[in-house]
């Protein structure tokens, strides 16, 4: 029986380091908690500046639901790959609860482009196999579903979007100088 490899993640924050191996489920589970309670700790920080007097705060999650187009503008994929990271994203943790998935397919892709006026790849189960290669995906070993795996999500949770510097987004060249 083939064995599943192990998933690794390293989480930086400040001085911190954060190690987390394990079975995917798990790991998931472990970043989606690691990034809440920092972004609940951000709000409670601002929360506790601008209200002193209060003696309780507590952190307010995103109530309003977001649509998917708004989500695209802020996360401004620059690639269809980027793009199939930021729609599995949108489905699994954002989309009203009636359309919420685990996984994503072509069509669920292509809805999501449609929905966020993004031109449409000619082959979409093409850029979700991309996806997978870059390593924001995971098969589900049904044919043709695909699910964000913890790559992918910090790579929509934390590299995307305005707030990053240009320079954030750029991969380094590894080519040396010509002599």
């Amino acid at each position: 029986m083939k064995r599943k490899s192990a998933y690794r993640v390293r989480v930086k924050v400040g001085d911190a380091e954060i190690h987390v191996e394990g079975a995917e489920a798990g790991v998931v589970k472990i970043v989606e908690a690691l990034s809440d309670v920092f972004r609940g700790s951000r709000r409670i920080a601002a929360q506790a500046e601008s209200a002193s007097s209060t003696s309780v705060i507590s952190p307010t999650p995103r109530t309003s639901p977001i649509d998917i187009r708004s989500f695209f503008n802020e996360k401004q994929p620059s690639s269809d790959v980027e793009a199939a990271a930021v729609a599995a994203y949108y489905y699994q943790y954002l989309a009203p609860d009636q359309q919420r998935r685990d996984s994503i397919d072509s069509t669920a892709l292509q809805e999501a482009f449609r929905h966020a006026k993004r031109p449409l790849p000619a082959k979409t189960i093409y850029t979700l196999q991309n996806a997978r290669g870059a390593g924001y995906l995971d098969s589900t070993g049904e044919t043709g579903r695909f699910r964000l795996n913890p790559v992918g999500y910090n790579l929509v949770e934390h590299s995307l979007g305005p707030s990053q510097p240009a320079d954030a987004k750029k991969k380094p060249s590894h080519k040396s100088p010509r002599k």
